[in-house]
């Protein structure tokens, strides 16, 4: 693929929204949002050119859970597309449903930059920015 690589942030709270927004088109990536869990899974539904390199998705969100969007995006579309969890607090439950679905990595609340910049360029195949 050629390009600027896509990232959909999937995130309720609007300071964390913006702070990943802001950190990620710095580094030079295309940000698309999404607030709700329906609204991520319009982004998912997306035709192929569409559709994100990566996605960062909190778990606790309102209308359609994050764990709910993952299984959507792995079982009824069959996307292997790689997902970073972002999340203050998930149940022990969800981690295994998680963990069970495959994603390429786990952020718990507040992650420093650091921390989301080594996650993003591991799940996108290594390449540093």
């Amino acid at each position: 693929m050629g390009g600027v690589e896509r990232v959909l942030v999937v995130e309720d709270e609007p300071e964390v929204l913006a702070l990943l927004r802001d950190l990620l088109r710095r580094r030079g990536y295309e940000v698309q949002e999404a607030r709700h869990g329906i609204d991520a899974l319009v982004h998912l539904s997306a035709p192929e050119d569409e559709l994100p390199d990566l996605v960062i998705l909190d778990i606790g969100l309102p209308l359609e859970g994050g764990v709910s969007v993952l299984e959507f995006l792995r079982r009824t579309l069959h996307r292997r597309t790689p997902v970073i969890i972002l999340t203050a607090s998930a149940t022990q439950e969800q981690e295994e449903r998680i963990q069970r679905l495959g994603v390429s990595g786990y952020l718990r609340k507040p992650a420093s930059s650091e921390a989301l910049f080594s996650t993003v360029e591991k799940a996108l195949g290594g390449g540093g920015r």
